[in-house]
């Protein structure tokens, strides 16, 4: 980066274009760079060691990303992870970071070859076209037959049309999976799993235009966790068996549980209105740097019961599932990873 021309005001025309040029060049070459990195750390998770549960949290935090920025490069640092033909131009530094951006729209394991030579040989201008072009022809080809629609540069001869999927796909904990159940049983979901989750996509959004903020300080739904007495192990139900809990997660849920003992009265570790109490002065949001999650929240203790923590509002917090499972995984200081609660309140008056 030594080589950036220094700014000089009242150069010349000839000048002035040199040095824009060639800065345009290093800055393109610098966020190919940037992109490399974003996506090495977050394919091996390495945000989750610096203490932040999501790529997007550590991005809006620690680099200064907006959630739009952080998403673009999520987006982008994924997709390369599925074009190795693609990355591997861009680490050599052969394919600069705004082609690459291009071509990601349209290329799949396929036809990157076909994509990365026409983005060497074309301007960025003349690629943007025949990227723009090529989704035309796709939009229409899929109205013509939804199975199938063209990504390809144009002309093509000799590489044959991709079929471009569409998938949707995500992991899910134990603990997760038996949320994810309890809510099919709850609300005795029958059919496709893709209008499923349009319609809870769907449903969020009419509550979050619709009801006050607080207006879900209850979960609406609830999975049981099997303990044994005698060794500790806990399990979830699920359709495909039982699932033996991570002792992080064991941990987590034993913070913001209902317990029931046979013959004994089901007893809250925090007191409902505690509970409320917290969620309401936390604004039903998640109190961790960098996360502003508003759903699937708990409350965890900041001194843990094991040491002596009491359920005073002052040492409960609310974390969403996340956050509050990487706290348990990752340790610390749990009120340097905290924002103080006046910044937070601020934030959403």
């Amino acid at each position: 980066m030594s080589n950036i021309p220094e700014f000089r005001p009242n150069l010349d025309a000839a000048q002035a274009h040199i040095a824009l040029k060639k800065s345009v060049e290093i800055l393109d070459r610098a966020q190919h760079c940037v992109v490399l990195w974003f996506g090495e750390i977050m394919r091996r998770e390495l945000h989750r060691d610096l203490g932040f549960s999501t790529m997007r949290s550590y991005a809006t935090e620690e680099l200064g990303f907006s959630p739009t920025r952080a998403g673009d490069f999520i987006r982008l640092a994924r997709k390369l992870e599925s074009l190795p033909m693609v990355k591997k131009e861009v680490a050599s530094g052969k394919l600069g970071y705004t082609k690459a951006r291009e071509i990601s729209s349209v290329a799949d394991p396929t036809n990157e070859l076909e994509w990365v030579k026409v983005a060497k040989e074309l301007s960025r201008r003349e690629l943007e076209a025949t990227v723009r072009q090529a989704k035309e022809l796709a939009s229409q080809q899929r109205k013509e037959n939804p199975d199938q629609g063209e990504l390809m540069p144009r002309p093509v001869s000799t590489v044959p049309p991709a079929i471009i999927p569409v998938r949707v796909g995500f992991e899910l904990t134990p603990a997760q999976y038996a949320r994810y159940e309890a809510m099919l049983a709850k609300i005795g979901h029958r059919g496709s799993k893709s209008d499923l989750l349009l319609d809870m996509v769907e449903a969020l959004l009419v509550a979050d235009a619709n009801a006050p903020r607080g207006a879900f300080a209850d979960p609406h739904y609830q999975i049981h966790i099997h303990e044994c007495p005698t060794c500790a192990k806990a399990t979830v139900q699920t359709p495909n068996g039982e699932i033996e809990l991570t002792k992080t997660e064991i941990e987590a849920a034993r913070e913001d549980a209902q317990i029931h003992k046979p013959g004994e009265r089901i007893k809250s570790i925090i007191p409902p209105r505690i509970r409320r109490e917290v969620l309401a002065r936390d604004r039903h949001c998640c109190r961790r740097k960098g996360c502003n999650h508003t759903r699937f929240l708990e409350i965890h203790h900041i001194v843990p019961r094991s040491e002596g923590g009491t359920n005073d509002p002052e040492n409960l917090v609310t974390l969403c599932t996340a956050c509050h499972k990487l706290l348990h995984e990752k340790g610390g200081d749990p009120q340097s990873l905290l924002v103080p609660l006046e910044d937070k309140v601020d934030s959403l008056v």
